[in-house]
């Protein structure tokens, strides 16, 4: 089975690119104690969004892990008096000015006290990630209002928002296709956060956009991760396999770009060996869920 893992940007460039990491992942998905291994084959650069919708349409079967916010807080949404069903919704924010929305972020904070200004999705608190809604440092509300109905319209399967989505089914199905059925073609959006992972193998920083503040310590970091992530010691039992030329990219690479990505293949491939793909049962599909968390 084909997965991928995409560190998101949301003005992809040269300088900063969509990073993608292609990989295939061996093994059976029903298996919950299988030893899976991810093969890890190349990394993809996509420099503008309109070369993200095109990979976007290659033909399925394939999972992907998306490391940009599927939702937004429904706190937040219902304040507001936004559309409460997801792909409505996702329709109408990608719709707005960036300026109309950080407009309506300003207001939400300014009825806020200190400290409590951020609306969190239950998902954001139980991964400790920066909530969807920030807009800055880091601009995550500008990944999801970029990608995430570009994702939608592509026509991938969201597990996490869709209220009829049967999980036990679709394992049959990957685990079919892995087994050599080629009437699969379904392709599956995860949304993932490499932190979870990498603070398995250390809470300090691994990476800086700056090459001038990288240093020899995150350097070491990095390739703990990588080492971690090789023989199934990152809270994944599905290990990581990769040529030494590709380990040393994701070591070497200060702003952890391509580490990053595999880490969302992994998360990805992981989570669908899960029973209900490691979601709650009282997920709520209008804000969604980050894998693993």
């Amino acid at each position: 089975m084909k997965v991928y893992g995409i560190d998101f940007s949301s003005a992809p460039s040269k300088k900063k690119p969509i990073m993608v990491a292609e990989c295939w992942l061996r093994g059976s998905v029903l298996e919950s104690c299988s030893n899976n291994e991810l093969s890890l084959s190349r990394f993809h650069s996509i420099e503008s969004l309109d070369l993200f919708e095109e990979f976007l349409s290659q033909r399925g079967p394939w999972i992907g892990g998306f490391d940009l916010p599927f939702s937004m807080p429904r706190d937040l949404i219902e304040y507001f008096g936004w559309p409460s069903r997801w792909d409505i919704f996702t329709r109408f924010y990608c719709s707005l000015d960036k300026e109309v929305i950080k407009n309506f972020f300003i207001k939400w904070c300014s009825t806020k006290n200190y400290g409590e200004k951020f609306a969190y999705r239950s998902t954001d608190r139980a991964s400790k990630s920066s909530p969807a809604m920030r807009w800055v440092n880091p601009p995550v509300a500008w990944m999801t209002h970029a990608g995430i109905e570009r994702i939608r319209k592509a026509g991938l399967i969201f597990p996490a928002h869709q209220k009829n989505f049967n999980p036990m089914q679709e394992q049959k199905n990957i685990n079919r296709s892995m087994m050599g059925d080629c009437n699969f073609n379904s392709r599956l959006a995860f949304e993932v956060y490499p932190a979870l992972t990498a603070r398995v193998v250390s809470t300090k920083s691994y990476k800086n956009d700056d090459k001038n503040k990288d240093s020899s310590v995150r350097v070491m970091i990095r390739k703990n991760i990588v080492k971690y992530l090789r023989y199934g010691k990152a809270g994944m039992s599905t290990k990581l396999k990769s040529s030494l030329e590709l380990q040393n990219r994701m070591i070497m690479d200060c702003k952890g770009d391509y580490l990053d990505a595999a880490i969302c293949a992994l998360q990805a491939a992981e989570v669908i060996k899960m029973k209900n793909f490691g979601l709650p049962k009282n997920l709520d599909p209008l804000e969604g869920w980050i894998a693993l968390s």
